[in-house]
C-alpha cells in the first residue's frame, strides 16, 4: 500500500502529510482520512488548490484536513479539520501498514471525489489509480476499474452522475494527467478514434520508445511536451534524437503543448483530424 511520505516538508503534499501525522496521534479510532486528504496520501493527482492556495497577500493558506466518520457518529469539529459524516457502507476504510494511518481505500476515495472534482479531473484521478506499471520497479496499481465501478454503484452519493460519466473514459495505460487530457480532448471533445496509449515501438523485439498516444495503423503519434522539455537543454536534445529515430522508423509525430489542450483546443483537434484524414487518403 502506498501512502505519502514527504521529502520536502515545505511543499504542499509535505505539509499535508505532516499535519496528518500530527492529527493521527490523537484521532479517535472511529475516524479516518478521506476526500482530498486521502488523495494526497495515495499520491494521486488532484488540483493543487484543493489543499493549499494563496490569499490576496500571496501567502499560502492551507485547507483543513478531510476527516470522515460513519453515521451516526458525529463529524469532528477540531480546528484544522473538516469533518465529514458518511453513510455506513459508502466507503471502505483501510490501514496503511507502514504508518498505521486510517484512510479511505483508493476506489472509495475516487468515488467520494465526485462531489469535488469535474468529470475531466475524475478521469485523471481514476487513470492514476488504475495505472499499470511502466517499469519493473514500478508499484502495482492502487485499484482496478472494476473496483472503481463497484464504488460508483454504492448509493446515491454526492456527485454520482459525474463519477458514472467519468468511469467509461478511465484507462490503465495513461501515465500522466496531460496524456489523459490529450486523449479526452481528441476522443470525447473531437470525436476522433481512440488512440492507443503509450504504444511500444519495437526494433528487433526490443522496446525503443513508448509513444504517448498513437494510431499504429497510420504510423501517427502524439507526444505531450511539458515546459521542462523546452527549458532543459539535455531533455531537448534527447527529444530531438528520439523524434529523428521515430521518423527513421516511419512514424509521423505531432508534438502537443499545454496551450493546445487549453486555449487552442479547437485548432488542435482540427490539426489532428486533418492529419488523420490526410494519411488515410494517401494510403487508400
Amino acid at each position: 500500500m502506498r501512502t505519502f511520505h514527504a521529502e520536502d516538508p515545505d511543499d504542499a503534499p509535505g505539509s499535508v502529510f505532516r499535519r496528518v501525522q500530527e492529527y493521527a496521534e490523537v484521532m479517535p479510532a472511529s475516524q479516518f482520512f478521506c476526500l482530498a486528504t486521502a488523495c494526497v496520501l495515495w499520491r494521486a493527482p488532484i488540483p493543487p488548490g484543493l489543499m493549499r492556495r494563496r490569499d490576496a497577500s500571496g501567502a499560502f493558506v492551507e485547507s483543513p484536513l478531510d476527516v470522515g466518520v460513519f453515521l451516526p457518529d458525529r463529524a469532528s469539529r477540531t480546528r484544522g479539520v473538516r469533518g465529514r459524516s458518511i453513510a455506513p457502507g459508502w466507503a471502505d476504510v483501510v490501514t496503511a501498514p507502514v504508518d498505521g494511518i486510517r484512510l479511505t481505500s483508493p476506489a472509495s476515495t475516487w468515488a467520494m471525489m465526485g462531489q469535488v472534482l469535474s468529470e475531466d479531473e475524475l478521469v485523471i484521478l481514476g487513470d492514476a489509480l488504475v495505472r499499470m506499471p511502466q517499469r519493473d520497479a514500478d508499484p502495482p496499481p492502487l485499484a482496478t476499474v472494476d473496483e472503481l465501478r463497484r464504488a460508483a454503484e454504492v448509493g446515491r452519493r454526492p456527485g454520482v452522475l459525474r463519477i458514472r460519466e467519468a468511469l467509461p473514459f478511465i484507462r490503465t495505460r495513461s501515465w500522466s494527467p496531460q496524456e489523459t487530457r490529450m486523449r479526452l480532448v481528441l476522443v470525447r471533445d473531437g470525436g476522433l478514434p481512440e488512440p492507443e496509449l503509450n504504444w511500444p515501438v519495437l526494433v528487433d523485439r526490443a522496446v525503443v520508445a513508448n509513444i504517448d498516444l498513437a494510431y499504429p495503423d497510420l504510423m501517427l503519434g502524439l507526444e505531450y511536451d511539458g515546459e521542462h522539455h523546452m527549458t532543459d537543454a539535455a531533455q531537448w536534445a534527447k527529444d530531438i534524437r528520439r523524434l529523428e529515430m521515430l521518423a527513421d522508423l516511419g512514424w509521423s509525430i505531432m508534438r502537443v503543448t499545454k496551450r493546445d489542450l487549453d486555449s487552442l483546443r479547437g485548432p488542435f483537434i482540427a490539426r489532428v483530424r486533418s492529419r488523420v484524414l490526410g494519411i488515410r487518403r494517401r494510403s487508400s
